[in-house]
């Protein structure tokens, strides 16, 4: 299992995922809630870096979704975390629904999708695979849907049959809460990673835990 062969060169099993802790977010936490995570960073062997590429709401482009190696449209907007392995591509939707999702959904998905909206019957965590190997899940929140790009997807399923064979600790920081992160860890969890949230490093759009 290509995953576990790259634990194996490291002592340390834990991981720490950073979601949206970039510039184009700063005006909701501080400049000492930057510093003390990327002190914080170094207790962690592996570290994630999920940003947002959100161009005011534009989708500049797919590559991010589809692609292993997408082209990534930084410039000068991440900050630099200390044992960080790989940087993830992400952006976030407000109101969508299953036809928003229509052309990149498979007939019957789209279907049984569109079926449950109208019932009101999805569940936070449903998930539904894409034509493209990458996953559209239901979050029910200030996001109704997130589509996870296969990069992320293919990471989680990758910590999900590690953690079957070892200990693996993960935990989640980041923002905002009730917002991109959740999107994240419902996301994880429906695709059975096992991980924990570090409120001391969670901050949401009124609210930063390191003043």
């Amino acid at each position: 299992m290509r995953y576990l062969k790259t634990f194996e060169s490291h002592s340390s099993k834990d991981i720490l995922i950073v979601v949206d802790v970039q510039k184009s977010f700063s005006e909701f936490f501080t400049d000492k809630y930057v510093d003390e995570l990327k002190k914080y960073c170094n207790r962690f062997d592996r570290v994630y870096q999920i940003w947002d590429n959100h161009h005011l709401g534009k989708n500049v482009d797919k590559d991010y979704l589809y692609d292993e190696d997408p082209v990534e449209h930084i410039d000068d907007d991440l900050y630099e975390f200390a044992n960080q392995i790989d940087l993830i591509e992400k952006r976030y939707q407000y109101d969508v629904d299953a036809d928003f999702y229509k052309r990149v959904l498979d007939n019957d998905v789209y279907k049984d999708v569109s079926s449950k909206e109208e019932n009101n019957e999805l569940i936070k965590g449903d998930f539904f695979p894409t034509k493209e190997g990458t996953i559209i899940v239901f979050i029910n929140n200030n996001h109704r849907w997130f589509h996870l790009p296969k990069k992320l997807y293919d990471i989680f399923v990758e910590i999900t049959e590690a953690q079957t064979e070892e200990n693996i600790l993960v935990t989640i920081v980041g923002g905002a809460d009730g917002e991109c992160i959740t999107d994240i860890e419902v996301a994880a969890k429906s695709l059975g990673v096992k991980f924990k949230r570090d409120e001391k490093y969670i901050y949401s759009a009124s609210y930063c835990p390191i003043k």
